[in-house]
């Protein structure tokens, strides 16, 4: 079985961090056998972190975290970057591209695929959810039905049965997470404040449940799948949810409860809708920033009594990057000739090769197109997929 290093890096949809994964893969296409082998969290500058969160555009310096989160990570596992062939790289919406991606081809040496919203939006679709075909091969099993809940920056369910097809797994958007937590918490400290740590704020509230039985009756949570996130729960929403506590005399810290009560409820009301009951053992894994909110872990963990919410951890992947290690599956499938946009899931016209190669040095590169030649884009694999 022929093994390989790929890379995985993410900015965290706090903007606070850069995970890197390093995954090793023996096996090809969706007969790939992956393990993440090393991970860390490499911080962002205050200054860059700041203004990411302000939405600017910081290109240069955003690449430079990027790559030191590569060359930290390959210290770190006593791995070499040049044994490295290929580095997956996705960014959390909202955050400006530019040339991100040639920046750290540049600087690190390695190829690096990306985009991966951009072609299936061209086949119709929506561009999320993006990770299932690679959480696929790193959580699947034959024993228990999986649920994996992402509390990012929206709260997103993959369901994926026990011994089933990629072409069973279940996915959507089922709430917002960190987008509106994250926003009414710089909205009413006056952006003094971009999160609330640990749901210290939010535990001192009170939920008002006329208010949050409104909120339930939002149209998103009754469409069914494919149902991705935009701005449904953006600015707009918060600073109408800010407006609204003001008229009912509830302080900030009921505002969050009563969020992150929201929060909960949509995910477990999600499941119990558009997660067909299949009799089998199952179970519950977590992920994302949204792991560390110990208030938001205790009322999801309400929401699904005599069962056991577990980290990813417990699968091998970290809870906190996912989506770094979602983006190095990823790129390792679409250079084995695999469609990883699921159009079941996105809502395309059909399975594409998706993202953008960027080549690294001319050693590396040499290396990704022998990969593909020596897979020969197996079109069959695309369509299976």
């Amino acid at each position: 079985m022929s093994q390989r290093l790929l890379l995985g890096l993410a900015l965290g949809s706090g903007r606070e961090g850069i995970d890197a994964v390093v995954v090793r893969v023996g096996g090809n296409g969706l007969a790939a056998v992956p393990a993440v082998e090393r991970h860390v969290r490499h911080p962002l500058p205050p200054l860059v972190r700041d203004a990411l969160r302000r939405g600017e555009s910081a290109p240069r310096d955003l690449a430079d975290a990027f790559a030191s989160a590569a060359r930290q990570i390959s210290a770190k596992g006593m791995i070499e970057l040049r044994s490295v062939l290929l580095a997956g790289l996705h960014v959390a919406p909202g955050v400006p591209f530019d040339s991100l991606g040639e920046r750290v081809a540049e600087q690190t040496g390695v190829s690096v695929w990306c985009r991966f919203a951009e072609r299936d939006a061209a086949a119709g679709g929506a561009g999320r959810p993006w990770t299932p075909a690679a959480d696929y091969l790193l959580a699947k099993s034959d024993s228990e039905d999986r649920i994996l809940i992402h509390l990012g920056h929206a709260a997103s369910v993959l369901a994926i049965p026990a011994g089933g097809k990629i072409t069973d797994l279940v996915a959507f958007d089922a709430a917002p997470a960190g987008q509106l937590l994250d926003a009414l918490i710089r909205l009413g400290t006056r952006e003094k404040e971009s999160f609330d740590s640990g749901g210290t704020r939010a535990v001192q509230g009170k939920c008002h449940d006329d208010w949050l039985a409104d909120w339930m009756t939002h149209p998103h949570l009754l469409r069914p799948p494919p149902k991705p996130l935009a701005n449904e729960f953006g600015p707009t929403f918060a600073t109408a949810a800010l407006d609204a506590a003001r008229h009912r005399n509830a302080c900030l810290a009921d505002l969050l409860c009563t969020a992150t009560h929201f929060v909960a409820r949509s995910i477990a009301a999600g499941v119990r809708q558009f997660v067909p009951p299949t009799g089998r053992p199952r179970a519950l894994f977590v992920s994302g920033g949204g792991v560390r909110n110990g208030f938001l872990w205790q009322l999801l963990q309400q929401q699904f009594p005599g069962e056991v919410l577990r980290r990813t951890d417990d699968l091998g992947t970290p809870a906190l990057a996912r989506n770094a290690a979602a983006a190095a599956m990823l790129a390792g499938l679409t250079l084995d000739g695999v469609a990883v946009n699921l159009p079941l899931l996105t809502g395309a016209s059909g399975g594409r090769l998706v993202g953008r190669f960027i080549p690294g040095d001319p050693r590396n590169w040499a290396a990704v197109t022998a990969r593909a030649a020596e897979q020969m884009w197996d079109y069959g694999q695309l369509r299976a997929a």
